[in-house]
């Protein structure tokens, strides 16, 4: 396997959680796990026995390590550039040419990676779907002979990467992504805001949800809406954790809980408020993994409530990962850096949608499993 050229993919953009996300689920396995190096001053490149994955700090905070890194690795495989939802096109393109004035690349050479609920059209850019990307990189690996099992091997149609010259609509994508059906178990201690988060993926109000220190939630309930075409089953929960809290009660939710999901894949929601971390919540992965299974870390999504308090210190999600509590930064990197930040006062779908692309990202790697 050494004397074959593994492939190198270097990740560029400004939202740390989404970058890392994508490199997760390209090399399959939580980052903490992985083999990692520094190079240059912020640059972090994991690797496998297929692939160089290559982290970059955000464009403009850190740009001389990427033109750096672009110089030494000149011609990697792929350079993708996650964007977020709602992004501006304008914003994009100048980021493209930015990067391709001051690394002497061709613009063609950087491509935006879009969000999972996006499809490529008109941009004034090249784009593509994760789909794309997933299927590029097997061509890759198949071309180079680095896929030597069939686990390596992702069961999806060939989606091509487009080019300019190309038009960049796609056809041919699976049909799952249009009939995926999911249930998003929302899980948490008591005051997190699982029911309040449950009704903002709704998009209306079902659960019953008030601010209180004592549960509020005392069955499970669950609700189903569409969203983008997905048929969304959302499970709200009583808090399962508290150590105060009857072993028997705690077995008729669990067993409740694993009723109403048994018929659709499952993604657990880990409800926490941002501005806490509970000494209950510094063992909730041992607890998770007693009620759900060992795999259950694979499947789980971290949700952050009461983003508004980021907001008014001025302060984002990526901030916040890095100076939280060395606990809690232990746990999300477990979780494979997935997480979502919501304002469940605020109306609007983009929290959600990104939520959506997290849990659908779950999905995939399960599938290839």
């Amino acid at each position: 396997m050494s004397s074959k050229r593994k492939i190198v993919v270097v990740i560029l953009g400004r939202d740390e959680v989404l970058k890392k996300a994508l490199i997760t689920n390209i090399l399959g396995k939580d980052l903490s796990k992985l083999n990692k190096r520094q190079a240059l001053k912020k640059i972090e490149i994991y690797v496998n026995d297929i692939y160089e994955v290559m982290f970059t700090p955000d464009l403009y905070a850190e740009f001389k390590d990427i033109q750096d890194l672009l110089c030494i690795n000149r011609y990697p495989d792929m350079c993708l550039l996650v964007v977020e939802h709602g992004f501006s096109s304008d914003d994009v393109r100048k980021q493209i040419e930015h990067l391709s004035n001051k690394t002497e690349k061709p613009a063609e050479e950087f491509i935006v990676l879009l969000p999972l609920s996006y499809k490529p059209t008109d941009y004034p850019f090249i784009s593509c779907t994760m789909e794309q990307v997933f299927c590029e990189l097997d061509r890759l690996a198949e071309g180079r002979n680095l896929m030597l099992t069939k686990t390596n091997v992702r069961s999806r149609p060939f989606v091509p990467l487009p080019r300019l010259s190309e038009p960049r609509t796609v056809t041919g994508m699976p049909a799952k992504r249009t009939s995926i059906k999911v249930n998003l178990v929302l899980l948490g201690m008591s005051g997190t805001g699982k029911s309040a988060s449950g009704n903002t993926i709704l998009g209306k109000s079902v659960f019953f949800s008030r601010p209180s220190s004592q549960p509020v939630t005392r069955e499970c309930e669950i609700a189903e809406t569409e969203i983008n075409g997905k048929h969304v089953r959302v499970i709200d929960t009583p808090d399962m954790f508290d150590d105060e809290i009857e072993e028997s009660v705690k077995n008729k939710h669990l067993k409740r809980c694993k009723e109403l999901c048994e018929l659709h894949p499952c993604v657990f929601v880990l409800v926490m408020h941002i501005s806490r971390f509970t000494d209950g919540e510094r063992n909730i992965l041992k607890k998770l993994e007693k009620a759900f299974g060992r795999n259950v870390k694979e499947q789980t999504v971290i949700l952050f409530t009461k983003g508004d308090d980021l907001h008014r210190a001025g302060k984002t999600l990526t901030d916040f990962l890095h100076s939280c509590q060395p606990d809690l930064k232990e746990m999300i990197q477990q979780l494979g850096n997935r997480c979502v930040l919501f304002e469940n006062n605020r109306s609007g779908s983009a929290q959600v949608e990104k939520l959506l692309d997290t849990v659908i990202m779950v999905l995939e790697k399960q599938q290839k499993l």
